[in-house]
């Protein structure tokens, strides 16, 4: 499918309006940003005490049902937040209250029927599931966790409409108290079992139980802020502006939805794929059902969760991108269509080269710093950690790059980079995990080429289809030599310190605040954070009005 582009000459009034969407668009990747970083810290320290209470075995069933939990969430509710996001956005550029109450009422239904029916299936099938993976103790997690199907849908239908109204501070809120839920509930359902001495897998059963009671919670938070919430332009009346002639709701949101959903499914279905290959494949080169899960729940545990921590974070660059950059098609702006599409691609750059390079650097320090007491596992997964890495800026690039496809309407674009993508990830784990002298690192490595074919594929299409990548090469490089610059330096004075004797992790902690600083610092110098980005953080927003107002006080 693809919407047309309508263009035209940029005017006063389009720059003005450009710049208070741009405003906008910058306020919800902060709140948004900010709400990730949270989140995923909450995440990261739950890990941290669940390792000690499951064991690395444990982790290998909470990692496996968490999966396939994911999975079928994705399945249900990836593409209709996002269809319904860009739709509300289309209709109010439109004016179009009619649209926007259908637009709303449908997604809630088809999202409580799909729903009920993930949560129905991964219970009843937890059994012949958990046989599928070859771990089939992981039934009793699948079950506790197949409710938690029907309230992430729930939320997913919510936080669609506030992110169509670029109100991303519901789905901020709501971030958190899942991931609150998911500590406080989650791990205390772990210790409780822990201290009945229940086994590993049962331990994992009820910890997911605690994480199924706290998106709960959030869910019920996202229904009463909607009802408080009466955003004016819904009741416009259709004279306010030209109302065209539209599709039913229901045709439009799905057209939108089933591409969405089948291209985030694809990567999805991989991870499900990936988990049954490397349990698999490690048991085909002598690992027995046991050293497997444990093997997995190291890479699973310590390795994705701080790896996945920055592309998260480009997640709330694409969902603030969406609705701005469908607003400013629908609305012929192109200053601001380029505009929004330069600067998501120069925030991911921004976000996830230093990261990348930063792991690189301080991989086992970093896994030393947080899973001290597991020294053997943190030997093992540091290289991966190292390895994986390097995949962080294409991983990010992908959800940048597919929100672009999207809201310009190429939404089956998406569908064959991740296909083609996901095959390669495959055939790589499998040829490379089989290997006894590579085993589980064979992993990252398919991860990394997988999501490098990606990007590739989604950047051309990008480039040839829409008007807006006119200087790719400039977004990417002036961050690359920031970032090179800015962690450069000081890791080469640690590795320096490191060979003299001296313990890693306090020099790690003066590391981290030296190279925020200096890459901060060259970021303002170089024109790649300016007072624009500054303005969209609340807290430096204030401050610079205070100071406004101040200097024009005389």
């Amino acid at each position: 499918m693809r919407l047309s582009v309508v263009t035209t000459a940029p005017s006063v009034k389009e720059t003005s309006n450009a710049t208070k969407e741009n405003d906008t668009f910058l306020s919800g990747v902060a709140v948004l940003t900010a709400s990730t970083v949270l989140v995923k810290l909450i995440g990261l320290f739950y890990k941290i005490p669940m390792l000690h209470y499951l064991g690395s075995e444990g982790m290998g069933y909470f990692n496996a049902a968490y999966e396939w939990y994911a999975t079928l969430c994705v399945i249900a509710s990836a593409g209709l937040p996002l269809a319904s996001s860009m739709l509300i956005a289309q209709a109010r550029a439109r004016c179009d209250g009619g649209m926007l109450r259908r637009v709303e009422r449908i997604t809630l239904r088809l999202f409580l029927l799909l729903g009920f029916a993930g949560a129905t299936l991964l219970f009843f099938c937890a059994g012949a599931i958990a046989a599928f993976i070859g771990s089939p103790q992981t039934k009793y997690a699948l079950m506790a966790v197949s409710p938690t199907v029907l309230f992430s849908c729930l939320s997913g239908a919510y936080r669609g409409y506030f992110q169509g109204y670029q109100n991303m501070r519901p789905t901020a809120v709501s971030q958190i108290i899942e991931a609150a839920g998911k500590l406080l509930l989650g791990l205390g359902c772990a210790v409780l079992a822990w201290r009945n001495g229940l086994d590993a897998h049962l331990i994992a059963a009820w910890a997911m139980l605690g994480l199924s009671i706290g998106v709960a919670i959030s869910t019920l938070y996202l229904i009463v802020t909607r009802r408080i919430f009466a955003p004016k332009e819904q009741w416009a009346a259709p004279s306010a502006c030209e109302v065209r002639p539209s599709r039913s709701a229901l045709s439009q949101l799905l057209s939108i939805a089933i591409p969405i959903t089948l291209s985030s499914s694809v990567l999805s279905l991989t991870r499900i794929l990936d988990t049954t290959l490397i349990l698999r494949r490690l048991q085909f080169i002598g690992y027995d059902v046991s050293d497997a899960n444990a093997l997995y729940g190291n890479y699973t545990t310590m390795v994705v969760p701080i790896f996945n921590l920055i592309p998260s974070l480009v997640t709330s660059v694409s969902l603030a991108l969406i609705p701005t950059l469908k607003k400013a098609i629908e609305s012929g702006r192109v200053v601001e269509q380029t505009w929004a599409t330069h600067a998501s691609i120069r925030m991911t750059a921004l976000l996830s080269i230093p990261a990348s390079l930063a792991l690189c650097i301080y991989s086992k320090t970093v896994l030393r710093l947080l899973f001290g007491s597991q020294s053997a596992a943190v030997e093992i997964a540091a290289p991966m950690l190292s390895i994986l890495s390097v995949s962080i800026l294409f991983s990010g690039l992908i959800t940048t790059s597919n929100a672009i496809l999207q809201a310009y309407g190429y939404v089956n674009a998406p569908i064959f980079s991740m296909l083609t993508g996901a095959v390669v990830k495959l055939i790589c784990a499998y040829v490379l995990i089989g290997c006894p002298s590579i085993n589980i690192y064979g992993a990252p490595i398919g991860s990394f080429v997988c999501d490098a074919t990606i990007v590739g594929i989604n950047l051309t299409l990008i480039a040839k289809r829409t008007p807006v990548l006119s200087r790719l090469w400039d977004l990417l490089t002036r961050p690359l030599v920031v970032s090179v610059v800015s962690v450069g330096l000081p890791g080469m004075v640690y590795a320096v310190f490191i060979r003299n004797g001296y313990a890693g992790i306090p020099l790690f902690l003066v590391a981290v605040p030296v190279t925020l600083l200096l890459f901060a610092a060259l970021c303002i110098r170089f024109g790649l954070i300016g007072e624009q980005e500054l303005s969209s953080i609340p807290i430096v927003r204030r401050w610079i009005g205070k100071y406004t107002n101040k200097k024009a006080g005389g």
